[in-house]
């Protein structure tokens, strides 16, 4: 089976940079636009299912594939972006202001040292990865085309999962707005085909 991971198209707290955990937060005019690209995109591309986190930034992104395709989305709890409590809505410099060597330690080794909400990383990428497991049970011996429309942080822990790949590594790797990630399940083993693809916004971002 084939994962195609896609991150949600652009909302105001991006551009402002702030942390929007689960807050539902939409997309911005610029997001809906890259979720059009998107979907044209996937008109050339086969998908045989789509899963997408419950928050409308993703779900609103996962409409644009699913819809011309006269598919149905699975919202799934269990990819929703991570739970960072009474740090949303805040910008870095505002968390380092307030939060002070609690924010610092976090942002160097997040899966050692807790988040405001949902404790370190490996407590969520649990979640991301039973999730991720339950898909490839119900589809497990196939050659279908999955896709999951989630969050960047969320996204990373499900590559790291799938590849068994050093969790130092995760501030290493960025996802852009609405890009691909494309992972093949097979029998003893996952293959990265693609990561971080973006170039159907290519001139508009």
């Amino acid at each position: 089976m084939r994962f195609i991971f896609v991150r949600h198209g652009e909302t105001e707290w991006n551009v402002t940079g702030r942390y929007q955990g689960q807050t539902d937060v939409p997309l911005s005019e610029k997001g809906r636009a890259q979720a059009e690209a998107l979907g044209k995109r996937f008109a050339d591309i086969h998908v045989d299912e789509v899963y997408s986190s419950p928050l409308k930034r993703a779900y609103d992104t996962a409409r644009a594939i699913a819809e011309p395709k006269g598919l149905p989305i699975h919202k799934v709890d269990g990819i929703k972006e991570l739970n960072f409590g009474e740090w949303d809505g805040l910008t870095k410099e505002q968390l380092t202001e307030q939060f002070g060597e609690a924010f610092v330690k976090y942002r160097i080794e997040p899966f050692h040292y807790p988040m405001a909400g949902e404790g370190t990383l490996n407590r969520a990428k649990l979640r991301v990865g039973a999730a991720l497991e339950d898909i490839k049970e119900e589809f497990r011996h196939t050659d279908k085309t999955i896709v999951v429309v989630a969050h960047g942080g969320i996204l990373k822990l499900a590559i790291f999962y799938l590849l068994d790949i050093s969790s130092r590594l995760y501030r290493c790797i960025e996802l852009d707005n609405t890009s691909l990630t494309i992972i093949d399940v097979e029998e003893d083993r996952c293959i990265l085909r693609v990561l971080n693809d973006a170039h159907h916004l290519d001139g508009s971002r």
